[in-house]
């Protein structure tokens, strides 16, 4: 709130003009919460402080949880540095992420993924649109898994775990230098009808760490104001990630899927590992139903997408309902990476027409020690001569969805501000896809802030 107020001077040629500033509040405290069909229950707090100790910078912490993903995060900005334009800044973070595999409609959960680390930033506006900025980024990052589920004798096993999960696992140091280089001309940010933003961006990690690739990213996006409420919004972008001496880990790749490709699930776009079973009592052994395979999805190197939407307008009455309907079609791919180490338990057996024998393991007790049956078929760590063992499930490994053809979808949806929050449905149906690929025909997000 600003007012000038006007009281006559000294002398009837001059007047004394008192300017009456009412600061807006510079603290907030949000508290959120939400359902979404690819993550579950989201739970999220923050509090930031716009202008700290009276200097205009700014103070901020936010935590949040999901059924996948949980963070905790702190992060400061001087906003111009020694009275520049320069705005400098750091977060500091803990990051814990599980991934899952699906068997059929269920997810069950592989590895986790723990990042712990600190980014400084600085940025500087080059003119009226365009702007810089740069970042230093030091992370480490654990990725394990569960030892019970797909360790054999402390090791993880490939007959278990499948290759490609146990080279992703261990201990590693990410230390990055990046910058992005940004044209900003949107009429609004919160929701644009006139327009355009372009942000081009690299990373490179290997200034010490374990950790060494080249990652660049563009995107784009313009909205034009069609007139009559419908607002028309075309985007791009596209990445690649360049291992420098080393391949590209998994937990770096890219992946794509829902919310940024609708139509089908999360990471349900590109390389993946399908697991399909056998049933050993035929010979040849034959596979059993698809509802029994497990999908691990691997991401890839290089991905792009692409996303043309229209809003439509409606009347009056449905405008002040916060009802925001669109419909828009959706396309793009991820691919290339390292081919994984593919299995077939019963290859050498269905190729000599006997019998497959599915692969077994010794049973261990809780500290990790192998166990024995004595004479009386009693558990014991007692080497008598008879492991006490079980099978595992024979299997084939299948490598799919490593391909750049486009994945296309199109579909409705709406935005709602409901007085539950903010709700976004989206109903889409996959046109083009890969062998491989997962789809899912509605998608929906809702969340409240109190």
């Amino acid at each position: 709130k600003f007012e000038i107020k006007k009281n006559q001077g000294s002398a009837p040629d001059r007047v004394v003009l008192t300017a009456d500033l009412e600061e807006k509040s510079t603290g907030e405290l949000s508290l959120s919460a939400g359902y979404s069909s690819s993550e579950g229950f989201i739970l999220q707090a923050a509090i930031k402080q716009r202008n700290f100790r009276g200097k205009g910078q700014e103070l901020r912490t936010s935590v949040s949880w999901s059924n996948y993903s949980k963070s905790v995060e702190l992060g400061f900005t001087e906003p111009y540095l020694f009275g520049s334009d320069v705005a400098l800044g750091g977060d500091i973070f803990r990051r814990d992420y599980s991934s899952y595999n699906t068997i059929g409609d269920t997810k069950t959960t592989t590895y986790k993924q723990v990042s712990t680390g600190f980014q400084i930033r600085a940025g500087v506006p080059l003119d009226e649109y365009w702007s810089l900025s740069a970042r230093y980024g030091l992370t480490y990052d654990q990725v394990t898994l569960d030892k019970a589920t797909y360790y054999t004798n402390g090791t993880c096993d490939v007959a278990l775990a499948g290759s490609y999960l146990c080279d992703a696992i261990g201990n590693r140091w990410t230390s990055s230098i990046g910058y992005s280089l940004i044209r900003d001309t949107l009429n609004n940010r919160l929701r644009p009808t006139g327009g355009s933003r372009l942000s081009i961006s690299q990373d490179f990690a290997g200034l010490g760490g374990d950790t060494h690739y080249l990652r660049s990213t563009i995107v784009a996006a313009k909205y034009w104001g069609l007139g009559s409420g419908f607002v028309l919004n075309a985007q791009v972008e596209g990445g690649h990630i360049q291992g420098i001496g080393q391949d590209v880990r998994l937990t770096d790749r890219f992946f794509l899927g829902d919310p940024q490709m609708r139509g089908f699930d999360i990471r349900g776009i590109g390389p993946r590992v399908t697991r399909s079973y056998y049933d050993t009592s035929t010979i040849p052994a034959t596979l059993t139903a698809a509802s029994n395979n497990t999908t691990e999805s691997l991401g890839g190197n290089t991905y792009y997408r692409g996303r043309l939407e229209l809003e439509l307008p409606l009347g009056a009455g449905m405008r002040e309902l916060g009802l925001r309907p669109s419909i828009y079609l959706d396309a793009g791919a991820v691919f290339g990476g390292k081919t994984p180490t593919l299995a077939d338990s019963c290859a050498t057996a269905n190729a000599a027409s006997t019998t497959c024998t599915p692969p077994t393991r010794q049973y261990t007790n809780s500290s990790g020690a192998l166990l024995f049956l004595d004479a009386d078929g009693n558990s014991t760590t007692t080497n008598t001569g008879t492991p006490y063992t079980y099978a595992l499930s024979a299997y084939r490994e299948s490598y799919s969805g490593n391909s750049p053809m486009p994945r296309v979808s199109i579909g409705i949806g709406v935005n709602w501000n409901s007085p539950f929050g903010p709700l976004r449905i989206d109903l889409a149906k996959a046109l083009i896809k890969q062998p491989g690929d997962e789809t899912k025909l509605v998608t929906f997000n809702v969340g409240g802030q109190f």
